[in-house]
This record gives C-alpha cells, sequence and structure tokens, in this order.
C-alpha cells in the first residue's frame, strides 16, 4: 500500500471510530431520556388508575345519599345532592327498575 492510501485508510478509520463514539454517546443520552418517559407515564397512569377509584366511589356515595334521601324524603339531603348537580326521581315502590319485567325477569 501507497503512503496516501494509509492515511486514507486511518483517515476513514478514526472518523468510522468518532461516528460510532457519537452515536453511543447519543444512544446513552436517549435511553436516559427514555426511563424518565416512562416514569412520568407510569406516574400519570396511576393517578388516572386513582381518578377511576375515586369516580366509583363517588358515583356509589351520590347513589346510596340519593337513596337514603328518597327513602327518608330528607331534604338536606335532597338540597346538598342539588346544589351539586344531583337530580333525582323517587320511584314508587312497586315500580320495577328500568329494563325488569313485573315478574322480575329482564
Amino acid at each position: 500500500m501507497t503512503g496516501l492510501s494509509r492515511d486514507r485508510l486511518g483517515l476513514a478509520a478514526t472518523l468510522s471510530g468518532g461516528v460510532a463514539l457519537i452515536l453511543a454517546v447519543v444512544s446513552v443520552v436517549q435511553t436516559g431520556t427514555n426511563q424518565d418517559l416512562q416514569a412520568t407515564a407510569s406516574a400519570h397512569q396511576a393517578q388516572l388508575q386513582k381518578a377511576q377509584t375515586l369516580v366509583t366511589v363517588d358515583t356509589n356515595l351520590v347513589q346510596l345519599l340519593a337513596k337514603a334521601a328518597a327513602e327518608s324524603n330528607d331534604s338536606d339531603i335532597r338540597g346538598l345532592l342539588a346544589r351539586n348537580g344531583v337530580t333525582f326521581r323517587a320511584r314508587p315502590v312497586d315500580t320495577p327498575p328500568p329494563g325488569v319485567s313485573a315478574g322480575g325477569k329482564l
């Protein structure tokens, strides 16, 4: 090989090594960023799960309060529910819930 050819090979090897080093550094940085994003996404998922649980509890609580207000004709509970946007009508005792026939079957 001639001196010029060796110089070009050496330069190409040096450039290739430099590019590989830069790509390795970029990969490490992106891995760290990805882990941070995954941790953030996991935290948000946990918040969503907690919120969904609270919605279920809230719905059950409102239903129980409405039932208690209807059964006891409690105007204070009715007022509390109304102030928070909850309205309801008490169903007569002998009327089955929607979707259920008088015989108790769907």
